[in-house]
């Protein structure tokens, strides 16, 4: 993308942990504990009753109750993966790229709950193999997408679904828009590139998987993004300072730089707003069965 560095392998490992250890507890205080986004069915639905509904077709589309193995990508603070332990027997495993997210993840405890820092990008190098995987609102941050997909291939049995839910860009943006939109949010969120929707189909076809869903959930979504930003324009009324370095997990470490890093967010929030108004930010479902 225009005006943006490609993040190394190195760059993305240091960043996104450092990144989830500044916001975690951001985002969990002003949004919630689930960071991903809730389908709406109507207007009538509070946001809990969708996020609900959501969990319950999620679960569904990903064939829960039969699964012996199921892992959650980017797991985060693993609200959603004990969810899932909670609706099957089969062993549930959470990973995520930062010790921050996860300190709050280990404090959840079922007997088939299991979280491990682990890395997407290095998948295979898990032990076993799993019936059903899914990785919400966070693929964006790969720095090689189709690898990423390629390697979850590897780890899934015969007949597996894989479901991932994502922000994406609209094809056939010019750089302009690219540089004036998309670029500010993505620095801040030390994305280097959003994949498309038709991308995504295609490294999900070349790793050998079925494609069962391919949707573009912009509409049904609207009301998260309005959401996001009240909350966004809520935590400035209530942060100074002083509250603002309690957030930070590892302060010692973080210090002036993470406090950056959550001061980055706020501007992203109004950036990510013009993206989706505009339509050249896309929220995708994307459900596959491993050949």
């Amino acid at each position: 993308m225009t005006g943006v560095l490609p993040l190394s392998r190195r760059q993305y490992r240091h960043l996104m942990p450092d990144m989830f250890a500044a916001v975690s507890d951001l985002y969990e205080r002003y949004w919630s504990e689930f960071f991903h986004f809730a389908i709406f069915e109507d207007a009538s639905e509070s946001w809990e009753q969708a996020l609900e509904r959501t969990h319950r077709l999620y679960m569904q589309e990903i064939r829960l109750t039969g699964a012996e193995r199921v892992l959650e990508m980017a797991c985060g603070r693993g609200a959603l993966t004990e969810i899932l332990a909670s609706h099957t027997a089969g062993h549930v495993l959470g990973i995520d790229i930062s010790e921050g997210q996860l300190r709050h993840a280990r404090r959840r405890r079922r007997p088939n709950l299991e979280f491990r820092r682990h890395d997407i990008m290095e998948i295979e190098s898990l032990e076993g193999l799993f019936d059903a995987a899914l990785c919400l609102d966070a693929f964006c941050y790969l720095p090689d997408k189709r690898r990423a997909i390629e390697g979850i291939a590897s780890t899934l049995t015969p007949g597996a679904r894989l479901l991932i839910v994502d922000w994406c860009r609209r094809p056939g943006l010019n750089s302009l828009q690219q540089e004036l939109v998309l670029q500010p949010f993505m620095e801040g969120w030390a994305i280097d590139e959003l994949e498309t929707l038709e991308g995504y189909r295609g490294h999900l076809e070349s790793a050998g998987f079925r494609l069962l869903a391919a949707d573009d959930l912009n509409d049904r979504v609207a009301r998260n993004w309005n959401l996001a930003y009240e909350r966004a324009l809520e935590a400035l009324e209530g942060l100074d300072e002083k509250s603002l370095f309690s957030l930070l997990w590892d302060r010692v470490r973080l210090g002036s730089e993470g406090a950056r890093m959550i001061k980055q967010q706020f501007g992203a929030a109004l950036y990510l707003k013009a993206a989706f108004d505009g339509g050249f930010m896309r929220y995708v479902h994307l459900l596959a069965e491993r050949g």
